[in-house]
């Protein structure tokens, strides 16, 4: 599950600031949501906590310290775990090879607020932290904000998933925040990045073999800043900020629907509210109690 931060969206066929021509290509032939959104939750990292607990209050967005967390809240991992399953988290340029990184790491572009396993009490501290792992094994030199740029090479989460010995039931990533275009309008790096990185999702052998789900998001709406490059953040298309969403699976195999498009109403809360679903986990919170599903994009 890659979760990239601060891009909104509309429908498949969009224009953009640089290439997204698989962006486009992506959204076309999967699962798209048209009308998701964050639900108005306040920050990258209260985007990041809303999507793996379902709380939706948290403002602060700083590493963890302070009124900043830990938090006690139940979470998406606590289930997981209770059910008898396995989860890790993937963190691109993480600055050790796993456990808790509470600290930025700029000459990597990791960012703890878009970690939010970290800033669970009963994880950060614990055993537990092991579950949280580097996505790569070599940092490719990312200088620049915006394209041009290699994009990462995420060969420890694709080689997890070669087999079902190595791939947890729930695994997420999170990109770099160079390949995440979190400080950049032009999307080009982030397109590139996806190009890169979901054909290896897709053809991997637990997709190719099992009942695997890719889902795409970002953490939450609009431009990250309107001068790198210059330009004007166009106004919602709707009347309120969207963001860009797919389902994917391989089509050998398919779990997920090709070419679905749906405008129903969901956002982060959907998305946790799915998970827990698909695996009769408990709700958490009344606001993933509450979602609705996004069931009509999975095959029974």
């Amino acid at each position: 599950m890659p979760v990239t931060p601060n891009t909104g969206w509309n429908t498949g066929s969009q224009t953009c600031l640089g290439n997204c021509t698989y962006f486009n290509n992506l959204a076309d032939a999967n699962g798209f949501a048209e009308s998701y959104t964050n639900h108005l939750v306040k920050g990258s990292l209260g985007d990041y906590i809303a999507i793996t607990s379902g709380d939706g209050s948290v403002s602060c967005n700083s590493p963890p310290g302070g009124t900043c967390g830990p938090f006690p809240d139940t979470n998406i991992a606590d289930r997981i775990e209770n059910h008898g399953l396995t989860w890790k988290a993937y963190m691109e340029g993480y600055p050790i090879a796993l456990g808790c990184a509470n600290s930025d790491n700029p000459s990597t572009h990791y960012s703890t607020i878009h970690n939010p396993f970290i800033y669970y009490q009963d994880i950060s501290g614990s055993a537990r932290c092991n579950n949280i792992v580097n996505a790569n094994s070599v940092n490719a030199p990312q200088t620049n904000p915006c394209w041009p740029n290699p994009p990462q090479n995420d060969n420890l989460f694709i080689g997890n998933l070669s087999s079902t010995a190595t791939a947890s039931n729930y695994m997420f990533l999170t990109p770099s925040s160079i390949d995440d275009a979190h400080d950049c309008n032009d999307i080009s790096l982030t397109n590139l990045w996806l190009n890169q990185t979901i054909p290896q999702i897709l053809n991997s052998f637990v997709f190719r073999t099992q009942r695997a789900a890719l889902f795409i998001t970002f953490d939450e709406p609009d431009c990250t800043s309107t001068t790198t490059p210059p330009h004007t953040c166009p106004n919602p298309p709707k009347g309120y900020p969207l963001l860009y969403t797919v389902w994917a699976s391989n089509p050998a195999i398919p779990t997920t629907i090709g070419g679905h498009k749906s405008v129903a109403v969901y956002d982060h809360f959907s998305l946790l509210r799915t998970v827990e679903d698909n695996w009769n986990l408990p709700t958490i919170t009344s606001n993933d109690a509450s979602a609705m599903p996004m069931s009509e994009f999975l095959r029974p």
